[in-house]
């Protein structure tokens, strides 16, 4: 009886341990509101403005890591599924140049190294507070069941599922404060096109040998409201460049 005991224990103990150390790859999809897509368009004809067809970009990558409490996000690649299917697809990269996102669960706070105008600058920003509204909807995401809960942030809408069966607090998109790790999420970004994003879990690992070999981040420490600042002072330059048409240094 001892025996069964001690064995009930160590595998009980030795599953929460593995869930301390995840491999979790997400894959990010956009959608576009149609008719907020036509609003927009309508309102840039009448500036004379470029028009937009139907928004097609190309999936993305993610892998969470989990270590110890310890976790990097960093996207993998890009991936084009509409090649030859008369869209355009294209990614445009605006406000800087963003590398992976570390964290400690402990000290709930993120951390991303992000190159501005040729400058490094490590971000520092807090977790959010999501309070979530867990719900009775349930499904099943890689054998796994999840619990969707939904918040709102600033107007915007957020919805993710987590999985209870997995104590982890983290999710793609730095996506925090669920009693489960979150594999599948929807955020609304708040523009003039209706822009979801979504991420889905495709894959994970339970039980992975290796992780990353994470440097750490060397550049100054900013907050996400000092890192905006530079960002509009940034796009305000880039404009300026354009209406001129001389380089702005």
């Amino acid at each position: 009886m001892k025996k069964l005991l001690f064995t009930a224990l160590f595998s009980a103990t030795a599953l929460l341990y593995a869930q301390d150390k995840i491999i979790v790859e997400y894959r990010q999809v956009n959608e576009y509101d149609e008719e907020k897509l036509k609003q927009s368009n309508a309102e840039l004809a009448q500036k004379g403005g470029i028009q937009f067809g139907s928004m097609k970009s190309p999936d993305i990558l993610y892998q969470l890591e989990v270590n110890d409490g310890f976790l990097n996000y960093d996207k993998i690649e890009s991936v084009n599924n509409n090649q030859g299917a008369g869209n355009v697809s294209f990614s445009i990269s605006v406000g800087g140049e963003f590398k992976n996102t570390t964290s400690t669960i402990s000290e709930q706070k993120f951390r991303q190294e992000v190159v501005l105008d040729g400058k490094r600058f490590t971000v520092v920003s807090p977790y959010n507070n999501y309070n979530w509204k867990i719900t009775d909807i349930e499904d099943k995401i890689l054998g796994y069941k999840v619990i969707k809960a939904v918040s709102e942030i600033d107007g915007r809408k957020v919805a993710a599922w987590f999985a209870p069966d997995i104590p982890v607090n983290a999710g793609p998109s730095r996506i925090n404060g669920l009693p489960g790790l979150v594999l599948k999420s929807a955020s609304e970004t708040g523009g003039k096109m209706g822009l979801i994003i979504n991420f889905t879990a495709e894959k994970m690992n339970l039980n992975p040998k290796k992780f990353t070999k994470i440097k750490p981040f060397t550049a100054p420490e900013i907050s996400q409201d000092e890192f905006k600042k530079l960002q509009d002072e940034s796009r305000k330059k880039m404009m300026e460049s354009f209406s001129t048409g001389v380089d702005v240094k």
